[in-house]
């Protein structure tokens, strides 16, 4: 599946926001999660792996407790989600456009319909590599 590619902005405060580019990648191998990249002006990418199911919800609902939060908005006359990010102590605003979002979320339940990414899991394997771990630990 394609990946979402959106222009963020990151809100330092009401009137100061700083561009960036956040990626979005989904794929039926890990039905349940959404990778997204920040690509932050200067460099680097910084990835976060998000729940599928709460992504979604956040474009609809506030969502999200601990380190993910999400909920819609309207801002400057536009459909916008917030999401906040927080880690070792620190927080992170982003504002990105909904539509966008919601239209890419809902290609990815085409590929798998919501309340079947377990369906394809291969169990036996999961339960066997469980086991065979435990076996070889001392």
């Amino acid at each position: 599946m394609r990946p979402l590619r959106l222009h963020i902005e990151r809100i330092l405060c009401p009137s100061v926001r700083i561009p960036l580019t956040a990626e979005f990648h989904y794929t039926e191998a890990d039905p349940l999660v959404v990778l997204m990249e920040l690509h932050p002006a200067e460099g680097g990418v910084v990835p976060w792996v998000l729940s599928r199911d709460l992504l979604f919800d956040g474009t609809e609902e506030p969502s999200g407790v601990g380190d993910v939060r999400l909920w819609p908005s309207i801002a400057h006359g536009r459909r916008v989600v917030h999401m906040k990010l927080e880690a070792h102590g620190r927080s992170c605003l982003l504002e990105m456009d909904r539509g966008r979002l919601e239209e890419w979320l809902l290609e990815t339940f085409d590929l798998v319909h919501p309340g079947t990414e377990f369906h394809k899991m291969d169990w036996a394997a999961g339960v066997a590599a469980l086991v065979e771990g435990k076996r070889n630990q001392p």
